[in-house]
């Protein structure tokens, strides 16, 4: 029997399958590692509405009190903070346990357009929605040009 290569096509492959498998657990959206633990970090989609005429943020908010939520636009940054607080029994012994709790926040760039001082946000079934409507934009205007005669005491005659 041969002994294992070091560069042994199957063992890098698992290692490589290992390595995708925990950028993609990473990258999955709703848990983000920090500090040794999982943080809430909540899915959110991001739209333009024709009808609206509004850029449209949308989070799933499952379990959060709206009042514990923060929105605020600066410099074309919407920041949207908050906290769901976990509630657990004391006694419990879980088997399962996937819901994160705790602090989030997520940032939005947000277009030059966007009226934030027109803004509105909804809160219903988990789901927080925030309207941020455009600015129409400035129609071109054709400026006019006067011919303005020099005045005589100006020339030397």
């Amino acid at each position: 029997m041969e002994p294992r290569r070091k560069d042994d096509p199957a063992r890098f492959s698992r290692l490589q399958g290992e390595v995708d498998s925990m950028f993609l657990d990473l990258l999955r959206g709703e848990r983000v590692p920090r500090y040794g633990k999982a943080a809430f970090r909540p899915n959110a989609d991001v739209y333009f509405d024709k009808q609206q005429k509004a850029v449209v943020v949308k989070l799933d908010l499952s379990g959060v009190d709206p009042a514990q939520v923060s929105l605020e636009v600066e410099d074309g940054v919407l920041r949207i903070s908050g906290v769901r607080h976990d509630e657990r029994h004391p006694e419990a012994v879980y088997q399962q346990m996937e819901i994160a709790y705790g602090r989030f926040e997520r940032m939005v760039m947000l277009p030059p357009e966007v009226d934030a001082t027109q803004a509105r946000a909804d809160y219903a079934n988990g789901f927080l929605e925030i309207v941020l409507p455009i600015r129409p934009r400035s129609t071109s205007k054709k400026i006019p040009i006067s011919l303005r005669e020099e005045a005589e005491g100006g020339q030397e005659g």
